[in-house]
């Protein structure tokens, strides 16, 4: 036999362990891993001898398997030290095995099947996470006779592993794994992407992922989870926590959420928040759901006709706002009813001197607050328009809606009208 540098557990798990004497202490039971290092790290090893369990250091650990992969386990050493299991120990096949995690590279979540660890610097370390059917049927020792099976039609049962820096962890049924890899790992992914791993995860992991995001994250993403999420995380939610997520957004998608929660629950978060947003959120809240009001983002940007470009992009380069806001910008006078709109290329294009009215479209298209959604969305595709201004009963400047939100709140509405 040879000394192996690397195994899939399922591959030894329940195999006899031998001493340095060549005589059988028992049988492997489970790992005891040490999470906080960067692979997750053998530290004890679970043995079972008849109906008694006890745990030996891992420093003496030793494997070996012969050319048909079958193998032997041995502690090398005349002194074993023996230690109790602590509530805060992590063990792979009780808390690892067959639990939810994320695959960061393949952004979706997986279901860990067997695991594969390798002897890195004297220290068995996992370094794999096998997802696939094959690792399934490792585990119920069933693989190679499946493997003959498909060969007759021509088919190839290939593992497939995740190696560890691509690995989330995510909670155990005792909770004691409690996202020990940095969540930055999750941070990195686009919102629309934790939104999708976030809505495949049980209420549990759920709660756990979510609240491991900086609360600017936490936003991006709570605008893009589906509204039965959106709401199962909020009741998870203290109102302090919640309240600081929520207003962060853009006043409609709050406005949308707080209508979908209970009234009391709604008016407790809206509490927390400012004075102004509030208003706003509220204002939000009057117009019926099919309107162009309900969805309309209280976040734009106007200035007075007399304003000069460089006076604009002075102001743009000081307050750096959001892309979504940016496309246009609105010319209003000081009652705030809109005079035109001036497009941020055009800005960019004139002359610094130049006043805002010299370039801005007079008499912009725009919506009434009580128009349909369907309305909006027929206007801006007619003018090729990412967005149009919305204007109430006074001919004041109310908001702004874009043509994926009216798109998305559209879809909203024809999947309640099914």
């Amino acid at each position: 036999m040879e000394k192996a540098t690397s195994f899939f557990f399922s591959k030894i798990l329940n195999k006899e362990i031998y001493n340095i004497s060549g005589q059988i202490i028992g049988r492997l039971k489970d790992f005891i891993l040490d999470f906080s290092q960067e692979k997750p790290t053998l530290i004890y090893i679970q043995i079972i001898n008849g109906r008694k369990s006890f745990y030996i250091s891992a420093e003496s650990f030793d494997v070996s398997k012969d050319q048909k992969e079958r193998y032997r386990i041995k502690i090398n050493s005349e002194s074993i030290l023996i230690k109790q299991p602590d509530e805060n120990d992590i063990f792979l096949v009780r808390d690892f095995l067959d639990k939810q995690i994320v695959d960061i590279n393949g952004r979706k979540v997986e279901r860990v099947n067997d695991v594969r660890l390798g002897n890195v610097n004297s220290n068995w370390q996992l370094i794999a996470v096998d997802i696939g059917t094959r690792g399934l049927l490792r585990r119920l020792d069933v693989e190679y006779p499946f493997i003959r099976f498909l060969g007759l039609l021509r088919y190839q049962l290939r593992n497939r592993l995740i190696i560890w820096d691509n690995v989330q962890t995510l909670a155990t049924g005792i909770n004691n794994l409690q996202l020990h890899m940095p969540a930055n790992k999750i941070e990195t992914l686009h919102a629309a992407d934790i939104a999708d791993i976030i809505e495949d995860l049980d209420n549990k992991n759920r709660d756990i992922l979510f609240n491991s995001l900086n609360n600017q994250k936490a936003a991006e993403v709570f605008e893009e989870i589906e509204t039965d999420v959106q709401v199962g995380l909020l009741k998870s939610m203290s109102d302090q926590k919640a309240s600081d997520i929520l207003e962060i957004m853009p006043s409609d998608e709050i406005a949308d959420i707080l209508e979908e929660i209970e009234e009391d629950r709604a008016e407790k978060l809206l509490t927390h928040m400012d004075e102004e947003s509030q208003d706003e959120i509220r204002e939000l809240m009057e117009y019926e759901k099919e309107t162009v009001g309900s969805i309309m983002s209280k976040d734009f940007i106007t200035f007075l006709p007399d304003i000069t470009v460089s006076d604009a992009l002075s102001w743009f380069k000081d307050n750096n706002p959001d892309e979504d806001e940016s496309y246009y910008i609105y010319v209003t006078n000081d009652r705030n009813n809109l005079m035109g709109s001036v497009s941020l290329f055009s800005l960019i294009m004139s002359d610094k001197g130049t006043k805002l009215y010299n370039i801005m479209t007079t008499r912009p298209n725009s919506l009434k607050d009580t128009d349909e959604v369907e309305d909006a969305i027929s206007l801006m595709h007619k003018y090729n328009l990412v967005c149009m201004p919305v204007i109430d009963e006074d001919d004041t400047l109310a908001g702004v809606v874009s043509l994926n939100d009216s798109i998305h709140e559209y879809k909203l509405l024809r999947r309640v009208v099914i």
